[in-house]
């Protein structure tokens, strides 16, 4: 939806820098001073015919005076997705901006900074050098993309389809709201949840896929071009660690989560702070989290007992776990603000035994959060 009062501002800008008032941009736009006075107010839109002789005059694209960014084109064999983040990729290593590299004579499309330091465009997916956590390579678990498929189209953990209505819809009726230009989907793994987002899309949209696995980033390329592809949305892939993004400060519209957050482990709160820094001022991160219901109830602390014996040092201990209350007193150090918090199922009852009853997905006894933070 075109926000009226955002043109209305562009446009005045756009006035100003050619060095015309109000009445002597109506005189050369054939149009009255008081409808250049509405549109500047946000109360009324010019014609197509007048909006294309200001973007003549103003030497701007139709698509920036009403939507604010310029309408990349591919080109080179660069898609239009890549092309639009190139603007906003920073070295990891030295901060400096990158570079896209158009190759020449069979060289790979890469970045490159003004210290040297290079990324490869490996698979269509931009590789940061990263590395999965030690002991931890889940992407090995999928032998192989027909592998990954059955995953894909297998419904998964009932467990998290649990709620009326589930955590994925009330994300995604804040994401409709919102209706953002640019996503990054954090620690994104196969991007279970941002898959759920990506059908139900309706304006024009990048989509940034965030992942330590290359291998899954590679794979989610190939899926997201060609079985599960909107037309609205370009995809765009960064195997990097989300502790430390390769974007520049302020350059995105929602940053989501589902369940990517809580998989970074001892990360977690780092990437939670990076999402921050790289959300524009009043944007928003959509995220789901698991909490604890009540620190002094008999359930939970059978449930804390449990994970006890079985952490030994591991990241999902009870020193890892938060109430609603702590977490959002938690975001609020990192800068958020205006928090939305929806529960949308409670705590599992604690097994009878001393056996804790799940090898994976270890925090799914907790209670479940939709949060919405702003920045």
């Amino acid at each position: 939806m075109i926000d009226k009062a955002i043109v209305g501002t562009r446009i005045a800008m756009l006035r100003k820098d050619l060095g015309y008032s109000q009445s002597a941009f109506a005189e050369k736009l054939n149009v009255s001073a008081q409808a250049v006075s509405k549109w500047e107010t946000g109360l009324a839109l010019p014609d197509i015919e007048v909006l294309l002789n200001i973007s003549w005059l103003s030497s701007t694209s139709l698509h920036t005076l009403l939507e604010g960014e310029d309408f990349m084109v591919p080109q080179n064999g660069v898609d239009r997705g890549l092309l639009y983040v190139s603007r906003h990729l920073v070295c990891p290593k030295c901060r400096c901006s990158l570079e896209l590299c158009v190759p020449t004579k069979g060289d790979k499309l890469s970045f490159i900074c003004d210290n040297g330091h290079q990324y490869d465009v490996v698979d269509g997916v931009v590789y940061f050098g990263s590395r999965e956590i030690e002991g931890e390579l889940w992407s090995l678990w999928l032998r192989n993309y027909e592998h990954y498929l059955e995953e894909q189209r297998h419904p998964g953990n009932p467990r998290y389809w649990q709620g009326n209505p589930h955590y994925r819809e009330l994300m995604w009726r804040k994401i409709e709201r919102l209706r953002p230009r640019v996503i990054l989907d954090m620690a994104c793994g196969t991007g279970s949840g941002i898959k759920y987002m990506i059908e139900r899309i309706n304006w024009p949209v990048t989509v940034i896929m965030t992942d330590l696995s290359h291998r899954i980033l590679k794979w989610n390329r190939i899926f997201y071009s060609g079985e599960w592809k909107n037309p609205y949305v370009d995809m765009v892939y960064l195997a990097c660690d989300c502790a430390n993004l390769p974007l520049a400060d302020h350059c995105v519209d929602v940053v989501f989560s589902n369940g990517g957050f809580e998989s970074m482990q001892n990360k977690m709160m780092d990437g939670f702070a990076e999402g921050y820094r790289v959300l524009k001022p009043g944007a928003h991160a959509v995220y789901n989290i698991s909490v604890v219901e009540d620190f002094q109830s008999e359930n939970t602390q059978k449930w804390i007992q449990l994970c006890t014996e079985l952490a030994s040092g591991r990241y999902f201990g009870p020193d890892k776990m938060n109430d609603i209350k702590q977490w959002i007193q938690k975001c609020e150090k990192i800068g958020y603000c205006n928090h939305e918090a929806a529960k949308v199922y409670g705590e599992l009852p604690a097994p009878l035994d001393d056996i804790f009853p799940f090898e994976n997905e270890i925090f799914q006894w907790m209670a479940e959060y939709v949060v919405v933070s702003q920045k």
